[in-house]
């Protein structure tokens, strides 16, 4: 998926955000916006994958904030958060008549663990609209087709916090499965899921194997992969793509075939796949 004319005003106002929760030093802010601007207007003209530029972009955020995680603290909230209504989802997924829709629903709305996302607002009574969102129908729902496909599972994981609820549904799909691989971010970017937010869900547990994107791209940047990674792709029966970064990293990509789960927060992903801002989607491309 191409960048959108409307990506680049998300992206600098998360730019903003982050340089925020490091530093109120005006002028690195303003050297965070300036050599942002600059690699937009250097990179828009081409029509890059949005979350690639992004990928470059916060990068060198990053350099120029001299932190390494300026969202530790709000992984660790959202880590905290999401371990206490994992439970409460874990049961609702065991009382389900339809326990694998239900995993897939408790995954997709673990999705609003987004921090940064332009006109996008975490709900401060999570716990108590739970409940409410999973009665929310799916826009797009192709979940009766994950068990005839899911033999070889690679699983990409999206946002810290949301990992727990991944977990639910990586648990249902060990009943049919052969194998699952989960991959995470392989250094902190934004509120991503790390090696370290992986263990501290406990989703070692449940997989077979836990490896990471390499560098720590935003979705994948096939490029820098790692070699096992990159295999396990290809070989993948069915990859299951959280979240709207691995939507726009891979819904035009070689991979098939893909379960894009996920919410659309923003108007571009819910104007490409055709449904309404705030929708909840499961969409197999083959």
């Amino acid at each position: 998926m191409k960048i959108h004319p409307i990506c680049p005003s998300c992206l600098l106002n998360r730019v903003y955000y982050e340089a925020k929760l490091v530093t109120n030093d005006r002028g690195r802010i303003s050297k965070c916006m300036e050599e942002a601007l600059e690699i937009l207007a250097s990179e828009y003209r081409k029509s890059p994958i949005n979350a690639h530029l992004a990928t470059k972009i916060h990068r060198r955020v990053y350099e120029i904030l001299g932190c390494e995680d300026p969202y530790l603290e709000l992984k660790r909230r959202a880590n905290e958060n999401s371990s206490k209504v994992a439970r409460l989802a874990e049961n609702i997924v065991k009382e389900s008549a339809d326990p694998l829709r239900t995993a897939v629903k408790c995954a997709i709305v673990g999705n609003e663990f987004d921090f940064g996302v332009l006109g996008h607002k975490i709900d401060e009574n999570f716990e108590l609209n739970f409940r409410e969102k999973l009665k929310q129908e799916l826009a797009i729902d192709h979940v009766h087709r994950i068990p005839e496909l899911a033999k070889n599972v690679v699983y990409l994981t999206d946002n810290a916090g949301e990992i727990f609820f991944d977990k639910i549904l990586m648990k249902e799909l060990k009943k049919f499965c052969t194998k699952l691989t989960v991959v995470v971010r392989g250094k902190p970017i934004l509120n991503d899921a790390t090696l370290e937010d992986a263990k501290l869900a406990g989703i070692d547990e449940v997989a077979d194997e836990v490896l990471t994107n390499g560098k720590g791209a935003i979705g994948i940047i096939v490029e820098e992969l790692p070699e096992e990674t990159l295999r396990r792709l290809k070989e993948a029966d069915l990859i299951v793509a959280k979240g709207m970064a691995n939507y726009e990293c891979l819904s035009e990509a070689e991979f098939r075939p893909i379960a894009f789960l996920l919410m659309a927060k923003c108007e571009p992903i819910a104007e490409d796949l055709g449904v309404k801002k705030g929708d909840m989607v499961a969409k197999i491309i083959e």
